[in-house]
């Protein structure tokens, strides 16, 4: 069998790299997977609040996110861009 390669966590991925393609520690991993996040896009758009409200899920989390996916708000979360009729950068 082989090991599947895993990308780093950067603010560069496009919003529709699967989360199960990402190198992020198993514990973040699962609680996203399990709350049903499935792109670096949901993830990006959903508050810290939400974040924190999952299961094991804490403000060390939510930074680790915010630093290795470019949450550029002091709250983890970043205006939806279909709202601002933009498009996300590739």
């Amino acid at each position: 069998m082989s090991e599947r390669h895993l990308l780093d966590p950067m603010p560069e991925l496009p919003d529709d790299t699967p989360i199960d393609a990402i190198n992020f520690p198993t514990r973040i991993l699962n609680v996203l997977t399990h709350a049903g996040l499935k792109t670096v896009g949901q993830v990006r758009e959903t508050s810290d609040e939400v974040l924190m409200s999952l299961p094991d899920f804490g403000r060390g989390s939510v930074a680790h996110l915010r630093e290795t996916l470019d949450l550029p708000s002091c709250d983890g979360v970043r205006p939806r861009l279909v709202e601002l009729g933009l498009k996300a950068k590739k």
